[in-house]
């Protein structure tokens, strides 16, 4: 029976923000000559390279460091009118059997999740389930980014289990290819186009189906024993003998 789960966060949430391109209009509107694909390298060096060396914590500190790749300087003020943009560009959803399953799920479990992404984007999108969360690893804690073994070991240190005691849950094949090695017990879970992952011991369509597998057996019902009945003796009074 699995003691702790370690959740994949694009496994419980989903990208619900807007066009990315419109975070670089903004960026051009303001009169900075900066172009889609250096935008967007950028963007991509700094959530997965800068972000795990430096702990980015804010949209804004986040927006600074994309600008110093670019050799670019705003101001304060403008990155401040930029940060909300940012935000909801990253914005994630929980997917509905999450929010269903979850507190099932954690009864009598540890649960953590883990992510690529910084960590005010994650603690926007986990806030309805925060309760049933013991701990987030996100490039911050881990100074590193899935599917790098040090982000999985660093979760399981936080849980205070052994690995072979978790079960970790992600719609990516090449997270779950590094979990046999550190012992983790790794369950892919059908979010994206892949149907199965041949490093998974099991797959699952929905959180709901996870939580139903791993929920205790009802216990039986006690069952009431009748006493036999007993004749009267004979000559008794009801007899009438």
């Amino acid at each position: 029976m699995a003691k702790g789960l370690l959740l994949d966060f694009e496994s419980v949430a989903r990208p619900a923000g807007g066009d990315p391109l419109q975070l670089l209009r903004e960026i051009q509107n303001l009169g900075y000559e900066v172009y889609w694909r250096e935008f967007l390298a950028a963007c991509d060096y700094v959530m997965y390279v800068d972000s795990p060396r430096k702990g980015l914590d804010s949209a804004e500190r986040f927006l600074e460091t994309v600008f110093e790749e670019l050799d670019q300087k705003p101001t304060r003020t403008e990155i401040m009118s930029l940060a909300p943009v940012f935000a909801e560009l990253h914005r994630h959803a929980l997917y509905d059997d999450v929010v269903r399953a979850l507190p099932g799920l954690a009864k009598g479990r540890k649960v953590a999740i883990v992510s690529s992404l910084p960590p005010f984007l994650v603690a926007q999108a986990l806030e309805p389930v925060k309760s049933y969360i013991l701990a987030v690893v996100t490039p911050k804690e881990a100074k590193a980014v899935p599917p790098n073994p040090a982000v999985y070991r660093a979760a399981v240190t936080m849980l205070k289990l052994r690995p072979k005691d978790i079960l970790l849950v992600s719609p990516h094949c090449a997270d779950l290819a590094v979990a046999k090695p550190i012992g983790l017990r790794p369950v892919f879970i059908r979010r994206q186009s892949d149907a199965s992952c041949s490093h998974a011991v099991a797959t699952i369509p929905s959180f709901e189906e996870l939580e139903a597998a791993l929920r205790p057996p009802a216990k039986p019902a006690p069952t009431t024993v009748k006493a036999p009945e007993t004749s009267a003796p004979s000559g008794s009074p009801t007899t009438g003998k």
